[in-house]
């Protein structure tokens, strides 16, 4: 999609792939300043051998690593003219999103603050939700193909035209609620979000408004570079956060990725230098609900001949994780344990937008030796020091578990 300077966003023609680079030789990103010819339905619809040029070589949705106080309208969508109404009510969505207090003290709002340690919020004095019933002709493209573009569309216009443009320019976020009775064949998903962008859109169900870490997942889509993470070689298969299928916190890499936390004293970059081999090292980590400070180990082993290739090259992300805080719903397989996770080690910044494909390893209980045999690395869990602290060590080894601490 491209998306224009009010917010909107325009479809661009079905099969059309942007080039990798533009006739000067610029790569072309996502975020980059583009311009389209639309075509008579108002579709970005680029005319074939017309040239490319890249306006912004550097994109202009970067991810945002400062204290967010984010101003979201969520539109409540009824399609009532296509036998689709609303199926929730303002007062309910203002609830689930801000608690029952109404001040963001619980409901989504708190999860954010929880998560993000007070760096994500939501701006409660700016949330806005209204009811927009559509006042054009019933579609297909909304109401059977579920297209989240067009139902964007729909949404705006009834909320400029109650709002006025001034105040729906406000904000700089926006959430799409579809009626319930339209959630099942025609939207085969839990939500949806631009990965950057401004929008998110959610059903009217159990498993996505009313389920805080849904809505955290699409949220954090919207501010770049965090996809969905994986375990077993399964997208979303990762229940330790948010952005799986945890009802979680993010992971230790994702808080990194962020600027959400930070690493250890002497654990944001473990190598071969700092970490010889047969040698151990010793951390005390705190759970990651307890505090941004120091609560995660970053190891980078760079004595793996695969590491010098870009798709092989992973650094592991090691954090502790406690039902309890943000996490208070995590699962006791994940929970109480060291978590660790990987992920592929050259696609950390350079990439903004790319899938850097975080993936679930294993978890580690207190009081055991995992072997990770892939990177030649064993890990420790020791006990636990003070309330959710805990000790931990790190050996690698060249040829044989033999060199490393029994």
């Amino acid at each position: 999609v491209i998306r224009k300077s009010d917010g909107s966003v325009l479809p661009i023609a079905r099969g059309y792939q942007p080039p990798k680079a533009d006739n000067l030789g610029q790569v072309v990103v996502p975020g980059a300043l583009v311009s389209c010819n639309l075509d008579a339905v108002g579709i970005c619809n680029p005319v074939l051998g017309s040239r490319t040029i890249v306006l912004s070589a550097k994109p202009l949705l970067l991810p945002d690593t400062d204290t967010i106080q984010q101003r979201l309208l969520v539109i409540v969508m009824d399609y009532s003219a296509c036998r689709y109404p609303a199926t929730m009510n303002q007062t309910t969505v203002r609830t689930i999103f801000l608690g029952r207090k109404g001040d963001g003290s619980g409901g989504i709002a708190q999860r954010y603050t929880q998560c993000s340690y007070g760096k994500f919020n939501l701006n409660t004095t700016a949330f806005k939700v209204i009811t927009a019933k559509s006042t054009v002709p019933c579609t297909d493209v909304a109401v059977k193909q579920c297209a989240d573009w067009r139902i964007a569309q729909d949404g705006d216009a009834r909320a400029k035209a109650v709002l006025g443009e001034k105040e729906f320019s406000s904000f700089t976020h926006y959430a799409y609620i579809i009626p319930g009775n339209m959630s099942n064949s025609q939207c085969a998903w839990k939500g949806l979000a631009y990965l950057p962008g401004q929008q998110i859109w959610l059903k009217s169900t159990t498993y996505s408004v009313s389920r805080w870490s849904t809505v955290m997942q699409e949220a954090l889509h919207n501010y770049g570079g965090l996809w969905h993470s994986w375990e077993n070689g399964v997208e979303y298969e990762d229940y330790s956060t948010a952005m799986g299928s945890g009802v979680a916190c993010p992971n230790a890499p994702e808080l990194a990725y962020l600027d959400w936390a930070t690493p250890a004293p002497g654990g944001d970059r473990i190598d071969s230098n700092l970490l010889p081999a047969g040698t151990a090292l010793t951390f005390s980590l705190p759970a990651t609900y307890l505090s941004p400070d120091g609560n995660y180990l970053r190891i980078v082993p760079d004595w793996l001949p695969s590491y010098r290739t870009n798709v092989d090259a992973k650094n592991l992300y090691i954090a502790v994780r406690v039902n309890k805080g943000g996490d208070s719903s995590m699962t006791l397989y994940y929970a109480n344990k060291l978590n660790i996770h990987e992920v592929n080690a050259i696609m950390v910044r350079q990439y903004v937008y790319s899938d850097r494909k975080v993936s679930f390893v294993t978890a580690a209980a207190p009081q055991s030796r995992t072997n990770l045999t892939a990177y030649k690395l064993v890990v420790y869990g020791g006990s636990w020091v003070s309330t959710d602290i805990l000790r931990i060590h790190v050996c690698r080894y060249q040829s044989s578990l033999t060199e490393c601490p029994s």
